[in-house]
């Protein structure tokens, strides 16, 4: 009976690590995709691979990205988090900067969360590193080329529309 508990106890936990397992790659998939979607919106920008390895296993890179940008060639070394909150932004940076120091060549570092607030946007800017979030907000210097974009927050684009639908209801009735 004891065996059987424990048996299906390991079968949980392995369960569990596949469902994380699964949820980092997910993680690392929309933010793979939001980053392509922001590069192909700049003509000058040719993304020419995508990598999910790291070039090194001690480096902690989610996201390897090359470009080419008017024949020079750009690495993008990206951090996917979970949290943008500023406490949780601060230490990965600190740790982002310490693993990309030892790449080669002058990569440009971004952090990639699904929201990303003001104040870690500033940290963002602080430590000259770009940012994106999964609400369509960037920022990125990528050599020759700058990449600013802001989105209005799903509730506040909700509640914008709504009052123009009311402005143009009472337009309507006079």
């Amino acid at each position: 009976m004891k065996a059987t508990v424990l048996r299906h106890l390991k079968a949980m936990e392995c369960e569990a690590q596949m469902e994380m397992v699964n949820s980092v790659k997910s993680a690392k998939n929309r933010a793979a995709e939001a980053l392509k979607a922001v590069l192909h919106q700049v003509s000058q920008v040719k993304l020419t691979r995508i990598d999910f390895d790291s070039p090194h296993p001690d480096l902690k890179v989610d996201i390897l990205a090359t470009l080419d940008i008017h024949g020079h060639s750009h690495t993008l070394v990206c951090k996917v988090e979970a949290s943008g909150r500023p406490e949780h932004v601060r230490m990965a940076l600190e740790e982002f900067q310490d693993n990309a120091s030892r790449l080669e060549g002058n990569p440009t570092l971004v952090f990639i969360a699904p929201h990303i607030s003001e104040e870690a946007r500033a940290l963002c800017g602080q430590r000259k590193t770009g940012f994106l979030d999964l609400e369509g907000n960037a920022r990125l210097n990528i050599g020759e080329v700058f990449i600013g974009k802001r989105s209005l927050p799903q509730s506040r684009a909700r509640s914008a529309s709504s009052a123009a639908r009311k402005s143009e209801r009472l337009e309507g009735a006079a």
